[in-house]
């Protein structure tokens, strides 16, 4: 009996740990509610964190949605044995503010995320040296009051979109695109296209606002989206893989890069 007892214990344990034995958060209780960013370590070093907010949310259907310091971004994570806890920001909004280098330090200790616990009442994400350590507190403000000026849902990741005339979480329902310019970035581009495809939308990280290209059929047959102006972004589709182009550069793909 205590060796049955004993086997039960250690099945447990490996059930609940990754790979390297640290505890896995649990789903439930890492999206019961909105947390904000309460300190920032890196190496021994405690960043100043900036006036905005830093909240991040997490859903039961592994997508998040938070506050980077003056762009929001929308993405996913994942939670598993194998590889613990992972996070990718995916899209981001295309503010332009005076200085980004916050923004861009706190989205790749995102992305460089390994573990997850929850102490007592904190959050905490850190990567896996453990020099970058995230530290949450839970945020009490109710999600759902910061509406822009279309009523989009800003909190919970929603942002207006001219071809569907709706609002829209574009991690869900846009293509997701990669920079072929900065492998390093940690922002993706995405194209979303009218129900009809005439039109597709270009949500771009360089970019304040939302270009719209139209469709024109080729010569040699096939189609892409741009406008008449010849400096304009350029969508066409090659094989299975989407390309946006500027000039004749590949700026994005939806995969690797086309030679």
């Amino acid at each position: 009996m205590r060796q049955s007892f004993a086997i039960v214990l250690l099945l447990a344990a490996i059930f609940f740990t990754d790979c390297k034995g640290k505890k896995l958060v649990d789903k439930q209780e890492l999206a019961s509610r909105e947390w904000i960013l309460s300190e920032f370590k890196k190496g021994d070093t405690i960043q100043v964190l900036p006036a905005e907010k830093l909240t991040i949310l997490f859903t039961d259907t592994n997508t998040v949605y938070g506050m980077a310091g003056c762009n929001r971004f929308m993405g996913r994570y994942e939670l598993s044995k194998e590889k613990g806890f992972t996070l990718d920001p995916g899209g981001m909004t295309m503010m332009a503010c005076p200085d980004l280098g916050f923004e861009d330090m706190y989205v790749k200790a995102l992305s460089g995320a390994q573990y997850a616990s929850i102490n007592g009442d904190q959050l905490i994400i850190e990567g896996n040296d453990g020099k970058v350590v995230l530290i949450y507190k839970p945020y009490t403000q109710e999600i759902g009051v910061a509406m822009d000026e279309h009523g989009c849902n800003a909190a919970a990741g929603y942002m207006w979109s001219e071809v569907k005339g709706d609002c829209i979480r574009i991690f869900e329902e846009g293509i997701r695109m990669d920079s072929q310019i900065d492998k390093n970035a940690t922002s993706s581009a995405f194209l979303l296209f009218s129900p009809d495809s005439l039109q597709v939308e270009l949500f771009l990280p360089e970019e304040n606002v939302q270009p719209v290209l139209d469709r024109r059929a080729l010569p040699k047959g096939g189609y892409a989206w741009n406008q008449e102006d010849d400096d304009t972004y350029n969508v066409i589709k090659v094989d299975s893989t989407w390309i946006i182009s500027r000039r004749g550069n590949i700026l994005y793909t939806s995969g690797s890069q086309v030679k």
